[in-house]
């Protein structure tokens, strides 16, 4: 593949990303582009919201998908909060961590 196909796709990534901090009821702490000269068909979108499930389930909502919540891993008790989308074709990642006794129940 040539590199204006990779150009191509993370202009599109771009336009994804600028949708969603449009539509987000609260601003995401870090939004990640990715499009790697390997896969330059693939883009996606990384949004994080620092220590905030709340915006993560607010944006979640607003694109009309679910949320799931679980331990970061077996040795990290940390609560990990993400919801996956589509948009335009392309993959986006919502997501945040937290600890387990800053999540209201």
């Amino acid at each position: 593949m040539s590199d204006s196909q990779r150009r191509k796709s993370l202009l599109a990534a771009h336009s994804v990303a600028l949708h969603v901090q449009v539509v987000a009821p609260v601003p995401p702490s870090s939004v990640t582009i990715m499009c790697h000269a390997f896969s330059p068909t693939e883009p996606s979108v990384d949004i994080n919201f620092h220590v905030d499930r709340d915006g993560v389930q607010q944006l979640a909502e607003v694109l009309g998908v679910g949320t799931t919540t679980r331990q970061h891993s077996t040795t990290d008790p940390q609560l990990y909060t993400v919801a996956t989308a589509e948009i335009a074709g392309i993959p986006v990642k919502i997501w945040t961590l937290m600890d387990p006794l800053e999540v209201s129940v």
